[in-house]
């Protein structure tokens, strides 16, 4: 059983307030420090999977996982990756957080990945839910018979961590409100993405790796001077030498994942996040 106590800039109404990049990492970060060594670097699903609640900004709700079923679109009954969803109905204190299992269509490193989205949206979207829920009706809102809102995101397949996350688009976008609504759902796949990147493959011990591996697979580390011009920069990056350059900076990835239990794509968008690949700058 593992609680998790995190803090970061939030609104009134517990939403995230202004986290940029730097905020979301060092989120992530504390959250791993809770649940591994500082010398660890693969976390594995059965670590995440003993999270049971989080006291997020001083809201605290139980975290209800399953990873054993798969896990089904609730429009469309397709299967997806996973979800996380806030149904005060069921639990004014508690939010769920869905993963499908291991199967032909989702490998190990995807379930692991999917639970890494999903709880960035645990830490940084259902604080809100959870507030939003006890606020209670304005003074003119009918709410006899009406419904509880459930709030629920879906991660529907791999594509949606590869980027800035897959928001649903409204097409075309019918009032302000929804423009609204889909930036906002854009910002928190993205946030969700970033924190999910950061937990997994924490800049500090990826750069430790590089530095062990990369003689291995023929890729020269560059050393570099840390001020750059007033300006904070990587004081490390790759250098793939020869006609298998490539080739060796793609085996040293893949060597890299498989210490960390993500695939080799994953750990090349860390590398590019942190400015060690060539034209690439450090976020």
């Amino acid at each position: 059983m593992t609680l998790l106590t995190v803090n970061y800039r939030h609104t009134a109404g517990f939403t995230p307030h202004y986290i940029n990049n730097a905020a979301v990492e060092e989120t992530a970060n504390a959250v791993r420090a809770q649940l591994v060594s500082a010398v660890t670097d693969a976390i594995t699903l059965s670590v995440l999977g003993d999270i049971t609640g989080l006291n997020v900004n001083g809201i605290h709700f139980d975290l209800w996982i399953s990873l054993d079923h798969p896990v089904s679109d609730h429009e469309t009954g397709e299967t997806v990756c996973g979800l996380r969803e806030f149904d005060p109905g069921a639990g004014v204190d508690a939010a769920s957080l869905l993963v499908s299992p291991v199967s032909e269509s989702m490998t190990e490193e995807l379930v692991l990945s999917t639970f890494g989205h999903e709880l960035g949206h645990a830490v940084f979207e259902a604080p809100g839910w959870i507030a939003g829920s006890k606020a209670g009706p304005g003074l003119f809102d009918d709410v006899v018979g009406q419904p509880l809102k459930v709030y629920r995101m879906t991660t529907r397949d791999a594509a949606h961590l590869s980027g800035a996350g897959t928001a649903e688009q409204q097409n075309p976008p019918a009032t302000v409100h929804e423009t609204e609504r889909a930036k906002a759902m854009r910002i928190a796949e993205y946030r969700a993405n970033e924190f999910m990147g950061s937990l997994l493959v924490p800049r500090s011990r990826l750069l430790n790796a590089v530095n062990e591996m990369a003689p291995m697979h023929h890729v020269t580390v560059v050393h570099g001077p840390s001020l750059l011009e007033g300006q904070l920069t990587n004081p490390m990056s790759l250098k793939a030498d020869g006609d298998l350059g490539e080739f060796d900076l793609e085996s040293l990835q893949k060597a890299i994942g498989k210490r960390f239990g993500v695939h080799g794509r994953f750990i090349r968008v860390r590398m590019e996040r942190y400015g060690l690949l060539p034209g690439s700058r450090p976020h």
